[in-house]
C-alpha cells in the first residue's frame, strides 16, 4: 500500500466518523502511525493538516445541511457535528467560511463559500500535481464573450455536449478575435448548492462588436484582478483542481473571492479534453478594479441568459 492509498483509507475513516469526536491522535493510532509521522504524511499527500481537514469537512457538511434541512435549527445542526455548544460552532464557522450560519440560512452570503468536499484518491493525485504551483496575480481589462449557455446540476457531461454547439457556429461570429480565444465561464447563483450553476462555452469578441449575430448570448466581464492557476491533465479531472483551489489553497491565504464566477482559458498548450499532457488556465476573480462596477449590477446583468 502506497502513501496515497493509506491516506485515502484515513479519509474514509474520517467520513465514517464525521459526526463524532475524532482526535487526530486517535486517527493516527488507528492508521498505525505515530501522531508526528501521520500528520506529516497526511499534509504531504493532501496539502492540509489532518486536524484542519476534519474541522473543514465538519463545517462544510454543516453549511450544506443548513440549506438542505431548513426545518432543523442551527443549534441542532451544530450538535449533529459534535460541537460542544453553538458559540464554538459559530466561531469555527466564521473562521473557516468568513460568514455566519444565520447568514447562510438567509442566503445573504455575497460570494461562493470556500467549502471543502470530501477528497478521494483521484483528488489526491491532482493535489500532488498542483501542490508546488504558485498562482499568479493578473489584471485583465474588459473581456467580451459569446457562446451557448447550459445549466449544470449533477451531470457534468452537459458541458462537453455544449462545446460542439459553439464550434459548429463559430465561423459565423464575425466579431470574434482570430485566432479564436476559447473560454469557459462558470457562474453560480446564491442557491447553487441545491440548484446548480451555469456554464458558458465561449469565444472572445473584439472590444468593439456589433449586435448583428446574437444566436448566442454575449457576456461582458468587467476589468478585474484574478488569481491564475494552472490545471495539468484531462478536463474530467479539473473538479479536483477546483477542490484544491477553493478547499485547500485559498483558505490558507488572505485572498477573498469577490464575485460568483470562475474562468477557464484554453490556449496553445491545451491539447484536448482527454490528453493527460493538456494545460489549461483557471482564473479566480478577486476584486473589481473599477469602483463604479458593483456586485449587484454584475449578478443582475441580463446579458447572461
Amino acid at each position: 500500500m502506497n502513501n496515497r492509498q493509506l491516506i485515502n483509507q484515513a479519509l474514509d475513516l474520517i467520513e465514517d466518523r464525521l459526526i463524532t469526536f475524532l482526535p487526530v491522535a486517535v486517527l493516527s493510532k488507528e492508521m498505525g502511525y505515530s501522531l508526528y509521522h501521520f500528520t506529516r504524511l497526511f499534509q504531504a499527500v493532501t496539502g492540509i493538516a489532518p486536524g484542519d481537514y476534519i474541522a473543514r469537512r465538519k463545517i462544510t457538511e454543516a453549511a450544506l445541511d443548513i440549506h438542505r434541512m431548513p426545518e432543523r435549527s442551527l443549534q441542532d445542526i451544530s450538535l449533529d457535528y459534535n460541537f460542544s455548544n453553538y458559540e464554538t460552532f459559530t466561531r469555527a464557522f466564521k473562521r473557516m467560511l468568513h460568514t455566519t450560519p444565520s447568514l447562510v440560512r438567509k442566503r445573504l452570503t455575497e460570494t461562493k463559500l470556500p467549502l471543502l468536499p470530501r477528497l478521494y484518491e483521484q483528488d489526491l493525485l491532482q493535489v500532488l500535481s498542483n501542490s508546488n504551483l504558485s498562482p499568479q496575480l493578473v489584471d485583465f481589462g474588459e473581456i467580451v464573450l459569446q457562446g451557448p449557455v447550459v445549466k449544470v446540476d449533477h451531470d457534468f457531461s452537459v458541458i462537453s455536449d455544449t462545446w460542439p454547439l459553439l464550434f459548429n457556429k463559430v465561423a459565423s461570429i464575425s466579431d470574434r478575435i482570430q485566432p479564436e480565444q476559447y473560454y469557459q465561464l462558470g457562474f453560480w447563483p446564491d442557491d447553487y448548492e441545491s440548484n446548480g450553476f451555469s456554464i458558458m462555452c465561449a469565444c472572445q469578441l473584439n472590444p468593439i462588436y456589433s449586435d448583428k449575430n446574437r444566436e448566442f448570448p454575449v457576456h461582458i466581464l468587467p476589468p478585474i484582478r484574478y488569481l491564475k492557476f494552472i490545471h495539468k491533465g484531462r478536463s474530467c479531472d479539473i473538479p479536483s483542481t477546483y477542490k484544491y483551489i477553493y478547499g485547500i489553497w485559498l483558505p490558507k491565504t488572505e485572498y477573498r473571492i469577490s464575485i460568483p464566477f470562475e474562468l477557464e482559458y484554453y490556449g496553445e498548450f491545451y491539447l484536448g479534453p482527454d490528453n493527460e499532457n493538456s494545460v489549461s488556465e483557471i482564473y479566480i476573480p478577486l476584486e473589481f478594479s473599477q469602483e463604479e462596477t458593483t456586485l449587484s449590477s454584475f449578478i443582475n446583468d441580463n446579458r447572461f441568459s
